[in-house]
């Protein structure tokens, strides 16, 4: 370890930026980070089904708010400045141990606060059940917190098989202590004891995984070396884990709704974590390193937007049109009613990873306070519509904030050309082709439920799947193919070259 206060130049000591080789980890890590989206999703979506059979939506509700009761808590801690550790071209150890420190600090005043405030919160929301379970469940804000540094630490170093490994176990604790409680009957406590146990175990994981380790001095003026930077990735983190939206459900329309709005978005975000886990573990790192270089910029970015709508297309429009069949197959009847609002899930599940990529390239390029802006602009609009609607059911509101998501998204398009300097027509050329596939596929599958309408789910739903995925690998080839031999030839290329 070098002393205290040296600084570490890009590609240099444990703290650097890459600057040899980046394709290659890039690549690498994309694989890594397919893994660490994979895994910890196919394990949560287990555990997710099952705790899905044991649990009513009011249940399963209850624990959702709690659970957004305590991130709602931990946005006002100043996270983003573990961003800032991995925007910045050169760091220090002194700033590393000054971030984790002000992280850590303020995560025990913060879960202090909760504690104070948990049975106004409970009388006020009129959950009793807040008492015992809010205590709980706002653990994981201080190991939340504390995992901050080490893990930014890991994505400056593009170590991504450390993260993937991380994830997967905690993803794998999680379940093993989830089920067997589920199992042994205790409900909603099983399901909020394994927040806990994740946040514990990605904490030990990354902790682990990196050559530093805290020193107990904190330095006031490192800090202010990436104050503007950090001070706005706060803002922006703060922004996106208000859950306003939950909350204000829970509020309004109570734990069954909750319930039922959660379930959806859950899935919803299983499948996003699958799709765009990988891209937002590379691409806000990749993207920072090519700061300088315009051309290789944009083309990074451009290759990555094809290749996220190619693969996130397909899987939520068929998501919107097996819903149906799916829910009540797999996670039972008492469900049913969630399908409306998984289906309008599905319609921003086609803007996530697209938007996953936006906020990497705006951020990375300094622009974080726009970014914050913007996604503070969204969280304002969200509520007007859940106060605006809420009377006439939790289905209207799902269906309203994801057409107010479509509506407002050309806004982060427009600086993404700005930034890109960019022609429109460019832009919308990656998605024609992902696109025109989806939409064949999706009538397939709905020509093929018109021709066996009485045919049991257990038959329809495999057909209907497999008919869809070969329809539109099909047409994606018949469309994109040369592209994606493109793709596949840049990504050999660079392995070789790099």
């Amino acid at each position: 370890m070098l002393a205290e206060g040296e600084k570490h130049q890009e590609g240099d000591g444990a703290f650097g930026h890459l600057r040899a080789g980046r394709a290659k980890a890039a690549v690498r890590g994309a694989l890594w980070a397919g893994l660490n989206s994979f895994a910890p999703a196919v394990v949560a979506a287990g555990v997710f089904t099952l705790t899905s059979r044991y649990l009513t939506p009011a249940e399963y509700g209850l624990v959702m708010l709690a659970a957004s009761i305590s991130l709602f808590a931990s946005a006002i801690a100043p996270a983003g400045f573990g961003e800032a550790l991995i925007q910045r071209q050169d760091i220090t150890k002194k700033l590393v141990d000054a971030v984790f420190w002000l992280c850590v600090a303020s995560a025990l005043v913060i879960y202090g606060g909760l504690l104070l405030l948990t049975p106004l919160l409970a009388d006020f929301l009129g959950q009793p059940g807040l008492l015992a379970l809010l205590p709980v469940v706002g653990v994981r804000v201080v190991f939340d917190q504390a995992a901050v540094v080490p893990s930014s630490l890991l994505a400056r170093s593009m170590s991504f098989d450390k993260i993937a490994l991380r994830t997967t176990l905690a993803s794998l604790i999680a379940a093993a202590v989830c089920v067997p409680l589920l199992l042994m009957g205790y409900g909603v406590w099983a399901l909020a004891l394994s927040f806990v146990a994740a946040s514990i175990a990605t904490f030990s994981a990354a902790i682990l995984s990196v050559v530093w380790k805290p020193g107990l001095s904190f330095s006031l003026g490192a800090l202010r070396e990436v104050a503007r930077y950090g001070t706005f990735a706060s803002g922006n983190r703060t922004i996106q884990l208000l859950n306003s939206d939950q909350l204000l459900i829970g509020w309004l329309m109570g734990t069954a709704p909750l319930g039922i709005f959660s379930f959806s978005r859950r899935i919803y975000q299983l499948l996003n974590d699958l799709i765009a886990g990988a891209l937002r573990a590379v691409s806000f790192t990749m993207l920072s390193s090519l700061q300088a270089e315009h051309e290789k910029l944009k083309e990074a970015f451009l290759f990555a937007t094809f290749a996220s709508a190619v693969f996130s297309f397909p899987i939520f429009a068929g998501l919107a049109v097996v819903a149906g069949d799916l829910v009540p197959l797999v996670f039972g009847s008492h469900w049913v009613e969630s399908v409306p609002a998984l289906q309008a899930f599905c319609a921003l599940g086609l803007l996530s990873c697209i938007g996953v990529l936006q906020s990497s390239l705006i951020t990375s390029q300094g622009k974080v306070g726009w970014w914050m802006t913007y996604q503070a602009a969204q969280q304002i609009l969200s509520a007007l519509v859940i106060l605006a609607l809420y009377r006439f059911g939790i289905t209207v509101v799902v269906l309203a904030i994801a057409v107010k998501t479509l509506l407002t998204w050309p806004i982060s398009v427009a600086l993404t050309l700005r930034i890109l300097r960019l022609d429109a027509f460019t832009y919308a050329r990656q998605f024609v082709a992902p696109a025109v596939a989806s939409l064949l596929m999706f009538a397939a599958v709905l020509a093929l439920r018109h021709a066996m309408p009485q045919a049991h789910p257990l038959l329809a739903l495999p057909a209907e799947m497999a008919t869809g995925a070969l329809v539109y690998m099909a047409a994606i080839m018949a469309m994109g193919g040369r592209r994606l031999l493109r793709m596949r030839d840049l990504i050999l290329k660079r392995e070789a070259a790099a």
